[in-house]
């Protein structure tokens, strides 16, 4: 063999330095790659953070916009969103980074990484997707748009605008659901903070687009686009209080028809319905344990509950079986709801004298009208029709301004004045989760506290009522429920003398004719219980016990005479599950009967009886 192929002793020696200085190169390499790596996603985070942040503040800046839409800057708002687009684009491109994505896999921080990805993605697709038919929605929502004119509602805008409401409105709640989907337990303070905020973002933009994709659902077919429609329209009278406002002493029949909406025929519940023996449906045991069969027997009582889908059939059946006339629906309102309606309109002129503006509509229709034609009840309810239809005539003739009835609507609705029922099983179904279906079971969740008055002396003297309830935070029971004080004050102004027979009731006391009397019903949330009530001077009262569509409902029966006050207070518990849930979720809302007057209301913070987990 030739000496010079040999291996000669320092081979070995070599390949193993060789070997050592490429796998001391590799780790130089793999250091310089992932120390590059953690530094570019690093990069990529901040950027995306920065944007993400910068188009928060965007979306807030563009629900202030976009509240009022009567009132909107187109031009505003297309700036707000062309920066948020900008914004959401340039967040994006981070989380979309190849190596930010890889990074998404990671133990821990991965989460985070994840997290912010797909904030970045959801808001980018709003910011695309659904903020600019927002403004598009808006600028076809104005009030001069949507206004009746001669009777007439123009459908053919809010046909328009559905579709794009129902595309922003399953958009968002998409959005909702991922970012619901996102656990927050694995993420590191300041990501699980946005991710927090971003859902409450969607949660109040969801508050905008459900209703407005529900009203552009439901407002054409009801008024008749697809047919005429017959409705009921009850008309509250909050002198006589009842569990949803007042006495549904009058009706109009109302027939919509391609928009155009005109008064059929008027009468008064207790002359034109009448009593009806046997009742009009077989109520349930609890029904009437609290209210008595007397709800399916008189018009008037058909709302001694406060769940507005139960008394409206009733109402309807009976007048079914009275004219012989199946209506599409009820819709009930009361006069403070039209004296919303009315502000800055011109005084209308109803006959004998009398004009009506939105600044005496209330005294004059539940109070003057009984003193002038005390002696005359055909003349008083043929007064109080002409006044209704005059009023009505006026505010669809166009003449009205828009701006005033549209606030006028919203802020009957936020006072519970305006209740809608629809006999389509659909279409009910669509409403019951809205403030206008005036349902116990959507309005008392959360924990939710219902206040309620059902007249007892069948007389007028409610007019002179002015209430309050306040709400503050009691201690917690064994079982960790906490206890909610519901101090309910009550004061009768009404005078001692002077009033007409029909004001203080045809079979009150002849010792005490001007005393009123009032069923108190006060409602637990659900799961929750009523377990006590005292007076002013902290002796226990006794509560009459019942349960109406799953609450718990203590009763109890309040009299007063002229120029006194009194004050009932309950002991309300939450439901057991709101222990342990953040304060904020213990938070109480009042559903209440709406007055003559708004109730003075207050509800003090409501802390959870254990923390949060």
């Amino acid at each position: 063999m030739d000496a010079s192929t040999e291996p000669g002793p320092a081979g070995p020696v070599a390949d193993h330095a060789r070997l050592k200085r490429i796998l001391g190169w590799s780790l130089v390499v793999a250091g310089v790659a992932i120390l590059f790596s953690t530094a570019w996603v690093g990069w990529q985070t901040y950027r995306a953070y920065s944007h993400l942040q910068a188009a928060s503040a965007d979306v807030s800046i563009l629900q202030d916009q976009l509240q009022d839409v009567t009132n909107i800057d187109s031009a505003a708002a297309s700036a707000t969103i062309s920066h948020l687009q900008q914004e959401t684009a340039a967040a994006t491109a981070a989380v979309n980074d190849p190596i930010y994505r890889a990074a998404t896999v990671l133990p821990v921080l991965g989460s985070s990484l994840d997290a912010i990805r797909e904030v970045g993605l959801t808001v980018d697709s709003l910011a695309t997707n659904v903020m600019p038919s927002l403004v598009d929605i808006a600028n076809n929502l104005q009030p001069s748009m949507l206004a009746p004119k001669d009777g007439t509602i123009d459908l053919t805008p809010i046909e328009g605008i559905s579709p794009l409401l129902q595309n922003a409105d399953e958009a968002v709640h998409q959005s909702i659901e991922r970012i619901s989907a996102i656990d927050r337990s694995w993420l590191i303070q300041p990501v699980a903070d946005s991710v927090l905020v971003l859902g409450d973002k969607l949660q109040r933009a969801a508050d905008v687009t459900g209703p407005g994709a529900r009203i552009a659902r439901l407002l054409p077919p009801m008024l008749g686009s697809e047919g005429p429609r017959t409705y009921l329209v009850a008309f509250q009278n909050p002198a006589e209080p009842r569990a949803t406002g007042g006495i549904l002493g009058s009706y109009a029949l109302v027939q919509a028809d391609q928009g155009k909406i005109s008064i059929v025929e008027q009468g008064a519940t207790s002359r034109g319905l009448g009593y009806f023996d046997p009742p009009v449906a077989q109520l349930t045991p609890e029904q009437i344990q609290l209210y008595s069969e007397l709800m399916a027997q008189f018009p008037m009582d058909t709302n001694f509950t406060a769940d507005f889908p139960t008394a409206a059939p009733l109402l309807a059946e009976m007048y079914r079986l009275r004219a012989g006339t199946r209506v599409d629906g009820v819709l009930a309102v009361d006069p403070v709801a039209l004296s919303y309606m009315l502000n800055g309109n011109p005084p209308i002129d109803v006959g004998h004298g009398i004009s009506i503006d939105a600044g005496n509509l209330v005294p004059i229709v539940l109070s003057d009208a009984y003193q002038q034609f005390q002696d005359n009840q055909s003349e008083r309810d043929a007064f109080l029709s002409n006044a209704t239809a005059l009023v009505f005539a006026n505010l669809m003739s166009g003449s009205s301004n828009a701006s005033a009835i549209l606030d006028g609507v919203r802020q009957a609705v936020s006072e519970r004045r305006i209740l809608i029922y629809s006999a389509d099983p659909v279409e009910q179904a669509d409403i019951a989760s809205t403030g206008v279906a005036g349902a116990i079971a959507a309005d008392l969740v959360g924990p939710s506290i219902g206040v309620f008055l059902n007249d007892g002396t069948a007389a007028k003297l409610g007019y002179y009522l002015d209430n309050e309830v306040h709400v503050t935070q009691g201690s917690c029971t064994e079982g960790g429920q906490r206890e909610m004080i519901v101090s309910v004050v009550m004061h009768y102004r009404a005078p001692a003398t002077g009033l007409p027979q029909w004001v203080i009731g045809i079979d009150n006391d002849p010792s005490a004719p001007y005393l009123l009397r009032t069923n108190l019903l006060v409602f637990a949330p659900l799961g929750g219980g009523i377990a006590d009530a005292t007076t002013r001077d902290g002796a226990s009262i006794g509560l009459g016990w019942g349960v109406d569509h799953g609450h718990q409902v203590g009763t109890t029966t309040v009299e007063l005479l002229p120029g006194q006050s009194t004050t009932v207070t309950f002991s309300v518990l939450a439901p057991p599950d709101a222990a342990g849930q953040p304060a904020a979720a213990a938070q109480p809302k009042l559903v209440l009967t709406p007055g003559v007057r708004p109730w003075t209301s207050s509800v003090a913070p409501i802390e959870s009886c254990q923390p949060a987990s």
